[in-house]
């Protein structure tokens, strides 16, 4: 629909950018009478009729472009990460979890079910799960960002049931601009090049018009070594005693654990018991039973803190009048963003292994504590093994993702004022994944089994083997590694087609005014495929987790339809009464039929004053991914029932050997190996669609007495069932909902046979259903305020908040609700930091040629959400070292000074006081000790750049 593209009108465009931010787009009839009869019927998201008021009755947030300006933001999520109903997700600074995208989570829903548009139409997603990559749509290109908060499907569809961000470029350019900017970290590192140019020119006589549009982005690396907050990860002592220095247990030493050595009384090399962690080679060889804190891995200095980043992109778009009532426009977009992933060593972790004890690495000590549990004397032991192996280096994956997306199409007006579009939109991802730092799990283990005649052989010489010695810290040679680790190429390709038609406009009057309609029907294709390594589909890697292939399509057909009815107007009590209706039904190949529909209205007693609400039932069909992911490896961390411990009851214990599979000689002393249990993970073809109940009621005042003012606020409440999640919400709740019916006859029990021999749990299948439910309900609220002064220049102001009420999520129908109101989880229930309050506000002075602007942000204060996991099972409260984080304040100031018409220079500087992260539980955390998407990890940075304009 074209018409979302542009405002058509002047004067409508300049009330627009005069928007910072605003929480509606401000009412134009409301700020000047005088001009209301000048304007013609604008397009705001949210709605696909065209209204001579800019004020939707959804909540929209307007970003214009001069507030990417302003902020001197090459990144897209950085600006949108400001805004307060948007929860942190990946992006720059989140290394893992993260894959080098850039997503948008509006209120904490999840990134698959925030819809991301450009100029009102679906842009290709990066991956199987369809979501968008903001890394494909550069700043300098966008003319405003509308973002509609709350349920949109009944408008455009699936995915809309957090809200629809719509990105809206730049058209009808005409001349060249240019952008240049250079930024740095105060530390010296980071550094950031962007440069754009746009051209434009107008062509038939001003009939038509092309405008093109080249960037190139480049963003340096910044480990976590390089910051005192992120150098050495934390762990969190027993009790809440405080936090010491740490990492992983899986480290370079060596450990080696066997079930065997417990159950027999065995000792290490200094008369100590060895319990289920095993033991651990030390420096002079010897096999140690305590791993001591200061033995684990410190892997956070390896890690990014700073994802480098290279980015190409290239725009088109142009437009041609062929009649007075029929106008052809396209879009043309290419982009290619290389993106590199560095986390640390693969730490190596397999179970059942075979170790040869004349294996002659092996010191006397070591062969001494194995020798233990060689009962029948071949000298062959069985043994875990967990490794640090970092003698391969880390483990780095490099994206290349190339973009390409083309738009065309016809749109006009009827002879009754009407409306029309026809369109076709295409779009294809495809990304070339290279890792390298992967452990071959066979190869691992050919070379510890070795030839009794020549014991400085492998046993099976094929394939170059050698040796290993993984018995200490740096024993692995160049050789040794050469011959297990191995690189990998997976491939993903994602294809979008997209065909739609509309007509809107006022098809009769009332007495209280036109009636407003708008009819359409789209057909939409997506496909997408993941193809793994070959080698990591096998399975037999250690390092990065690829999993099997995936791969799949679907197609739906849509009809909708809206109208806005006046129902009053002009008359005392009611300058105007309306209501606003919209139904589509969707037909999809894979959920069905569904229907997603919208009641609302809007009330002005008088004109500075509008009451508006809205109910809408939005739904989101499974994605490719949900539905026909290969199974992936994961590891939950989780307690198996037939663990030995004090709460354990004869009849589970009884249940275990007599049907889960656990041998009888073992459960008496029975202890998983890991504190992680593998699992498989998967789509599943048979889900069916999430459903949403979303409601806002709220109001607009502008009062006349005070030109350039305005408040709106608006409480909103959306809940959505029947969400997508892991089988049992988890292996955690599906172990719980074992326990609570110790049968074959339940479900929760059946996957838990999954173990080897030895009872282990392994590869547990936890495939997804339908079976979750998330909430979200609040206030959001804004203030704007602009005003010019005849000898000390112009002001502009605005406050943008939000009050969140609830959270709740629930991963199944068979564990309690979470609330997740205020916390912060990051690899937990609860997710990033969702604090109750959250605002930003902005003041802008300009005076003659010199622009000065201070953007302030808060983020309010939020719990650990061990503490709310606790109260919704009746836990004990856990006594924590860092329950609570205090609130966090952030400053941004910008200079920007005009040399003449044509040329500007400005600078500006983020995280003006040099904030430090606050420090989180690493229970609570997992990155860098705190929140990597929510909060500055980087401290002050500057940014200087020249813009021209002829």
């Amino acid at each position: 629909m074209s018409y979302i593209e542009h405002l058509r009108s002047t004067t409508a465009l300049s009330v627009v950018s005069a928007i910072m931010m605003s929480g509606a787009a401000t009412s134009v009839a409301a700020q000047d009478t005088d001009t209301e009869a000048d304007l013609e019927e604008v397009v705001v998201t949210g709605s696909r009729i065209p209204r001579k008021d800019l004020v939707a009755n959804s909540p929209v947030n307007v970003i214009t472009g001069e507030e990417f300006r302003l902020g001197s933001f090459t990144e897209v999520e950085a600006l949108l990460n400001t805004l307060p109903q948007v929860v942190s997700s990946n992006g720059a600074s989140t290394n893992n979890p993260g894959n080098g995208q850039a997503n948008v989570d509006l209120r904490n829903l999840g990134t698959q079910r925030t819809l991301v548009l450009v100029n009102g139409r679906r842009f290709v997603g990066a991956a199987t799960n369809g979501v968008v990559d903001l890394n494909n749509i550069p700043a300098a290109l966008i003319e405003r960002v509308e973002v509609v908060t709350g349920g949109a499907s009944a408008v455009y569809g699936s995915d809309a049931m957090a809200g629809v961000v719509n990105f809206i470029t730049r058209r009808d350019f005409e001349g060249l601009a240019t952008n240049t900017q250079y930024g740095i970290t105060q530390e010296g590192d980071g550094e950031r090049i962007s440069a754009d140019i746009t051209m434009g020119v107008n062509t038939g006589d001003g009939r038509g018009n092309i405008t093109l549009n080249a960037n190139y982005l480049k963003r340096d690396q910044v480990l976590a070594g390089a910051r005192d907050h992120s150098a050495v990860q934390f762990n969190e002592l027993a009790g809440g005693a405080g936090l010491a220095p740490g990492g992983s247990t899986t480290i370079p030493q060596g450990r080696f654990n066997s079930n065997a050595l417990p159950s027999i009384g065995g000792l290490d090399s200094f008369g100590n018991p060895i319990g289920s962690n095993g033991f651990l080679v030390t420096d002079d060889g010897q096999a140690r039973a305590v791993v001591r804190p200061q033995d684990e891995y410190n892997f956070a200095p390896v890690n990014n803190l700073l994802l480098p980043l290279e980015r190409y992109t290239f725009s088109g778009m142009g437009s041609y009048q062929i009649t007075d009532g029929i106008r052809f426009f396209g879009e043309v977009t290419f982009a290619n963003n290389t993106i590199e992933r560095e986390l640390a060593a693969t730490p190596f972790s397999e179970t059942g292994f075979q170790v040869d004890l004349r294996n002659p690495f092996i010191t006397d000590a070591v062969r001494a504590v194995f020798a233990q549990i060689d009962q029948d004397g071949d000298n062959i032991v069985t043994t875990g093994v967990r490794r640090r192996t970092l003698e391969a280096g880390g483990r780095v994956s490099r994206d290349s993702r190339n973009l390409f997306r083309v738009v065309g199409g016809f749109d006009g007006e009827l002879e009754n004022g009407m409306a029309w579009e026809l369109f076709y939109n295409y779009g294809r991802n495809e990304n070339s994944q290279r890792q390298d730092g992967n452990i071959v799990i066979s190869k691992f283990q050919q070379g510890l089994l070795v030839d009794p005649n020549n014991p400085t052989q492998c046993l099976d010489p094929s394939g170059g083997c050698v040796v290993l010695n993984p018995f200490g810290q740096g024993n692995l040679t160049q050789e040794m590694v050469d011959f297990i680790v191995t690189g990998a190429t997976n491939l993903t390709q994602v294809e979008q087609q997209q065909v739609g038609g509309n007509i809107a406009g006022n098809i009769f009057e009332l007495p209280a005014g036109e009636v407003g309609i708008a009819l359409g029907a789209e057909y939409r294709k997506e496909t997408a495929a993941f193809t793994p390594d070959t080698f990591l589909a096998s399975g037999d890697i250690d390092g990065f987790n690829a999993g099997q292939p995936t791969a799949g399509s679907f197609d739906v057909k849509e009809i909708y339809a809206e109208s806005i009815i006046p129902i009053l107007s002009g008359v005392e009590g009611a300058e105007y009464l309306g209501l606003e209706l919209g139904v589509r039904f969707s037909d999809y190949s894979t959920a069905g039929g569904v229907t997603s529909y919208k009641l609302g209205g809007e009330w002005r007693p008088f004109d500075e004053l509008k009451f508006r609400g809205l109910y809408q039932r939005a739904v989101r069909a499974p994605n490719i991914l949900e539905l026909f992911q290969g199974q992936t490896n994961a590891f939950p961390g989780a307690q198996d029932l037939c663990n030995a411990t004090a709460n354990r009851s004869q009849a589970e214990a009884d249940f275990c050997v007599n049907s889960l599979g656990v041998p009888a000689s073992a459960i008496a002393t029975f202890q998983q190996e890991n504190a992680q249990i593998e699992t498989l993970n998967g789509g599943n073809p048979d889900l069916f669609e999430e459903t949403s109940d979303t409601w806002s009621v709220g109001f607009v005042y502008q009062p006349s007495q005070v030109p350039g003012l305005s408040f709106t606020a608006d409480l909103y409440s959306i809940k959505v069932d029947n969400a997508i999640a892991l089988f049992g919400g988890g292996l955690s709740p599906t172990i719980n909902a074992c326990r609570s019916d110790l049968s074959l006859n339940n479900e929760f029990c059946q996957v838990l046979t999954a173990r080897r021999s030895d009872g282990q749990l392994e590869e547990v299948p936890l495939f997804r259903q339908n079976i979750a439910q998330r909430t979200a309900k609040g206030v959001d609220f804004r203030v704007d305020y602009g005003f010019d002064t005849d000898n000390y220049g112009d002001f502009s102001w605005f406050l943008a908040g939000s009050y969140l009420i609830e959270a709740t999520t629930r991963s199944s129908p068979f564990v309690n609700a979470v609330n997740c109101d205020g916390t912060v989880g990051v690899r937990g229930t609860c997710g990033r930091a969702n604090p109750e309050w959250r605002f930003v506000s902005r003041l802008t002075h300009t005076m003659d040629n010199l622009t000065t602007s201070l953007l302030y942000r808060y983020v309010g204060g939020v719990t650990d959400e061990r503490i709310n996991l606790a109260e919704a099972n009746g836990d004990p409260i856990p006594t924590l070292f860092i329950p609570e984080i205090g609130a966090e304040h952030y400053v941004d100031l910008t200079f920007s000074y005009k040399l003449g018409e044509n040329f500007t220079l400005y600078t500006t500087v983020n995280n003006l006081f040099d904030n430090d992260p606050p420090l989180i539980g690493r229970g609570a955390a997992g990155q860098f000790n705190t929140d990597a998407g929510t909060y500055d990890v980087l401290g002050r940075r500057f940014t200087f750049g020249v813009r021209t304009r002829f």
